[in-house]
C-alpha cells in the first residue's frame, strides 16, 4: 500500500465503505471488529485528506455515517492490484489451501460471538 500514501488499515477503512455504501460509524466498527473510539482516530485523516465524509444520519442525527468520495474511489481503485498482488504472493508461497484456510480462520474468529463479548 506505500505507493498509495495509504497504509493497510485506512485501505480496509476504504473497502468496507465502498462495499457497504454508507455504513453508520458503529456499522463499520462491528465489521471491521474494532472498537468506534479506535475508528474515529483512524477516520480523522481520512476525512482531511479527502478520501471520506462523515456526516450525520438523516434518519436519526445521533448516527454519523460515512461515504466515500471520488477521491477516495480513485485512491481505492489504485491500491486494489497493490492489494491483489500482495494476495498472490502469499498464496504462491504458502499455498492456496493454506490460505484458504487461514482466510476461513479469521473470518470465524472476527464472526464468532463469545461469551461475555457485546457486540
Amino acid at each position: 500500500m506505500a505507493p498509495t500514501g495509504r497504509g493497510l488499515d485506512q485501505y480496509s477503512i476504504l473497502a468496507k465503505v465502498e462495499r457497504h455504501g454508507e455504513p453508520s460509524v458503529q456499522q463499520l466498527a462491528a465489521l471491521l471488529v474494532m472498537d468506534r473510539s479506535t475508528l474515529g482516530h483512524l477516520l480523522r485523516p481520512l476525512e482531511r485528506r479527502g478520501l471520506l465524509t462523515v456526516r450525520p444520519s438523516t434518519s436519526d442525527g445521533r448516527k454519523r455515517v460515512l461515504a466515500l468520495t471520488s477521491e477516495g474511489s480513485a485512491l481505492l481503485g489504485s491500491a486494489r492490484p497493490l492489494w491483489r498482488s500482495a494476495e498472490e504472493g502469499f498464496e504462491a508461497s504458502s499455498g492456496q489451501d493454506e490460505a484458504a484456510g487461514l482466510k476461513n480462520l479469521m473470518r470465524q474468529v472476527t464472526t464468532t460471538d463469545l461469551p461475555g463479548t457485546a457486540r
